[in-house]
Formats: C-alpha cells, sequence, structure tokens
C-alpha cells in the first residue's frame, strides 16, 4: 500500500484505507470471474451518477497477491458514525436522507444492479454534506461468507437470500437509526416527534417477512417525498401500495444536503472561493487575532471563535469556542485544489492531516439546525485566503 494512504478502518471482509482526497477499499484476493462480475455491475451504474446520489468506483487497481482495491472519493463520515458522535437526526435530516438512499437504491434497482449490503456504513457524507450510497453490487459479497449483523435482513442470515427486498430491509435499518439512534433491534426505542406515516413505513420496511415489505424502492421514494413536501396532495395517508411511481414525482427525485448536521448550502458556496489562485506570502504584521463569527438574536449573542492553527508538519491541530447545542464542520483547502469538509461532531479541535511544504487555509462552521455560523478563514506557511 502506498504511503500515501493511511488505515481508516477494517470491515468484516475489507480494509479501507484513506488518502487526501481518495478512499482505496482493499478486499482479500478473488478469481478474475468475481472481478468480471463485479466490472458488469459498475458499468450498469455508470449512467446514474448524475442522476442518483451514488458513490461511484472510480478505479478498480491490484493490491498485490490478487487483491482487488477499489478506489473512489473520501467522504467526510457515515450515517453510523455521525449518529454515534451527535445522536438521532433531526426530523427534516432523516427525510433527506432516508429519501436520498432511497432513490440511489430505487435507481441501482431499474437497472439491475442490487446493493445487498445496505447499512448506515455505507451512507457516506460527501464533503458538500450530500448523503450517496456506497459498495453496491453483489459480485464482491457473493466471494465472501455471509457476515450477520444489526442490519441484515432475516432471508439473508437464514438462507443468504440478497435481492431487492433485502435492499428495502436494509433502507428501514438506515432510517431507524437516523430516527431513533438505535439500531432496529434494540429494546425500548422511541419514536420523538416522528409522524405515525414514517413509523409506519419504517415498520413495514423491517417486517421479517419479505412480502409485508413495499415491492420497490420506488414506492419508498414516492411515500418520503410525501413527507417532504406535506403541502403537495398525496393521495394515501399510509405507506403507499406497490405501485409505480408517476413519472411527474419522478422528476422530483433529487439530492439533498443534510443542514441540520453539515453546515448549510449557504456557507459551503463560499469554500470553493477560500483560497486565492495565487498565493502570496503573508504580510509583516502582528499576530491575526483569533477569527470570530458573531450572531446576535433577541434572546442572546452567540460567538464562533477559531484559535490560530498549530502547524506540527504532518498535522495540523485547530480548536474553537463555541457554545454548547452546535455540531461544528472543518473545512480544509490547500493551496489549487478542492477543499474538504471534514465533520467534527460535537467537538471542539480537530488534528488534521497535512501535506508538507503545502499552503492550506482553515476554517469552522457551525449549526444547531436553526441557525448557521462561520468563522472566518485562518492560514498557515503564507497562504492567503478570502474572506
Amino acid at each position: 500500500m502506498s504511503d500515501d494512504f493511511e488505515p481508516l478502518g477494517t470491515g468484516p471482509t475489507a480494509t479501507v484505507y484513506s488518502g487526501l482526497y481518495l478512499a482505496l477499499k482493499v478486499y482479500p484476493p478473488v478469481d478474475q470471474d468475481v472481478l468480471d462480475a463485479f466490472h458488469e455491475e459498475q458499468a450498469a451504474l455508470v449512467p446514474l451518477r448524475d442522476q442518483a446520489p451514488i458513490l461511484p468506483v472510480d478505479e478498480v487497481m491490484d493490491a498485490g497477491d490478487g487483491r482487488p482495491a477499489l478506489q473512489m472519493e473520501l467522504c467526510s463520515t457515515s450515517l453510523a458514525g455521525l449518529v454515534a458522535g451527535s445522536g438521532p437526526l433531526l426530523l427534516p435530516d432523516v427525510l433527506s436522507v432516508g429519501h436520498a438512499v432511497a432513490s440511489a437504491v430505487a435507481a441501482a434497482h431499474r437497472v439491475g444492479v442490487v446493493h445487498g449490503g445496505l447499512t448506515p456504513h455505507n451512507v457516506l457524507f460527501h464533503p458538500s454534506g450530500a448523503p450517496v450510497v456506497a459498495d453496491f453490487g453483489l459480485a464482491l459479497r457473493r466471494a465472501f461468507p455471509v457476515v450477520t449483523g444489526e442490519y441484515t435482513a432475516p432471508e439473508t442470515a437464514r438462507d443468504g437470500t440478497r435481492d431487492e427486498r433485502s435492499d428495502l430491509h436494509g433502507l428501514g435499518g438506515v432510517l431507524h437509526l437516523a430516527l431513533t439512534g438505535a439500531p432496529p433491534n434494540a429494546e425500548d426505542v422511541t419514536w420523538p416527534d416522528a409522524p405515525p406515516e414514517l413509523v409506519r413505513l419504517v415498520r413495514r420496511l423491517l417486517a421479517d417477512d419479505p412480502a409485508d415489505r413495499p415491492s420497490t424502492a420506488d414506492t419508498v421514494v414516492r411515500h418520503l417525498s410525501a413527507l417532504l413536501d406535506p403541502n403537495e396532495p398525496e393521495e394515501e395517508t399510509t405507506p403507499p401500495e406497490d405501485t409505480e411511481e408517476p413519472p411527474a414525482r419522478r422528476k422530483r427525485v433529487r439530492v439533498r444536503t443534510v443542514a441540520g448536521i453539515v453546515a448549510a448550502a449557504s456557507v459551503l458556496a463560499t469554500v470553493p472561493n477560500l483560497i486565492h489562485d495565487q498565493l502570496s506570502d503573508p504580510p509583516s504584521a502582528a499576530p491575526a487575532k483569533p477569527a470570530t463569527t458573531t450572531t446576535t438574536t433577541a434572546a442572546a449573542t452567540t460567538t464562533l471563535t477559531l484559535a490560530d492553527p498549530t502547524d506540527a508538519g504532518a498535522h495540523v491541530d485547530l480548536a474553537w469556542e463555541a457554545p454548547d447545542g452546535f455540531t461544528f464542520a472543518v473545512v480544509v483547502a490547500p493551496e489549487k485544489r478542492a477543499p474538504q469538509v471534514l465533520i467534527a461532531h460535537r467537538n471542539r479541535a480537530m488534528r488534521v492531516p497535512v501535506e508538507a511544504g503545502v499552503k492550506y487555509c482553515f476554517l469552522v462552521q457551525a449549526t444547531d439546525g436553526a441557525r448557521v455560523l462561520e468563522t472566518k478563514p485562518k492560514a498557515i506557511r503564507g497562504a492567503t485566503c478570502k474572506v
């Protein structure tokens, strides 16, 4: 494995390595027939890149000894990690994430690709804040023994069945965790402020008998669309029967960012301009004061303050001050490269890996679901940051 990649995590069958902007998922050795089947699945997904929130595999490489390494974009965090750090999502974010995941699954099913292992661990967040679904396909999964867990469909645990209906069970598990903070087999789960229609839909998706689940992911997309846009007329008040989604509704499928978690789009829109195309040496001046953004309301004054970054060569230590109740994201903008958004959850410090000799700007974003705050950018190594 290249020195540019570091281990990020190990699952039941594969190990994920992270670079600055890329991730590599390395599997144990497989034969060529498995790789050929995997390539066919990925080829079927290629036309969906601009239509559905699916994280594509950009390249399949050889990690040595017949081990395939799947290269893809490095995402900020997973839904599982997000909930572990910050608790259940706000209801609007539950619906947004659920809609995106259902849309991805529905699109893949239409081209004949089954996910086969949908869990909150492969629902990821793009640096923009948009949820995407990774790890589509059965070829590699069938090459290894079935590993059961909290999100495994009953039929998969029983006889290894992986199909469209087991994907719907996985979607139910994703919604359950996002809404309650617990996996679907947890006891004494509460459904805080959840619409009865959503609770019924989740329970139907998690039905032990596949025949009791919706027959298509398109049906789930349709129902979540109605919950997201309650003012639009919807004929049914319970989870819809197994009917085709009307074309007019299909046009409404879109990727939504999770505004309550990964700071709002109005904040992220400024990120690409964070660093000038041409960086100049810093002016000779007194040390800059901490970057601060203050939001004033009739009730209180809220301040987010980023301290000067501490450059340790291979990493930078960041720290900031803010009131309780906020979730944080750190924008990392290297010289002449695309910025990256790292989720800090409710932590007020982060160690960020950096490349030696590269100039960087950093800023911190915060949201409590209603307000969005942002610090001014702070620079290291002579970077000139746009304000």
